[in-house]
């Protein structure tokens, strides 16, 4: 391929076809061929994080800080009634620290999404629950959320969709198994 059909790609491609081009260029007998799926990886989940930020922060209901509080929000609302989980739970749920998990905590209940009390079962327990307040709001927020997520897969075809996701969920499930 020519040198100006190669710029030619970039401009049509994405950034990481301008990234390999300048690779090529630079160091012709390097192979970067696994950037071609990692980098993409890594700039999708970059620019999907800024964009439901973006999306949770939008007027209307309590607001959302982060897509961390999203997430242990989410994991409270899969529970099912009564919405109730312990901290381990949240922290395996979420697989963070103790203290990013106290600190996600803290912020949620300020703001009235949650509550924290003792577990009936076991006082030395504590039990993490959504309020009714915050319930309503997750759930209008999920909906906006999930509609975010077809929009932004609109682009591909529900086969390609398809393939993606069993490609991942191989990958995934690799890195997971390596992992533990």
């Amino acid at each position: 391929m020519a040198e100006d059909d190669e710029i030619h790609v970039a401009d049509e491609g994405d950034s990481v076809d301008a990234m390999m081009a300048e690779w090529r260029s630079e160091w012709p007998d390097l192979d970067v061929s696994s950037s071609a799926v990692i980098a993409r990886l890594l700039r999708a989940a970059q620019l999907l994080e800024e964009r439901f930020a973006t999306g949770l922060r939008r007027p209307g209901g309590m607001p959302i800080a982060n897509v961390g509080d999203f997430d242990l929000l989410q994991a409270l609302r899969r529970s099912g009634p009564p919405y109730t989980l312990t901290p381990g739970q949240l922290r395996q749920a979420l697989i963070v620290s103790s203290a990013g998990i106290t600190g996600r905590l803290n912020r949620l209940e300020r703001e009235g999404w949650i509550e924290r009390g003792p577990s009936p079962a076991d006082g030395r327990s504590t039990l993490v629950r959504l309020t009714e307040e915050g319930r309503a709001n997750i759930d209008r927020a999920l909906g906006q959320h999930f509609g975010l997520e077809r929009d932004v897969l609109s682009v591909l075809e529900p086969e390609e969709r398809a393939g993606v996701a069993d490609a991942l969920r191989k990958l995934l499930a690799a890195l997971e198994s390596d992992s533990s």
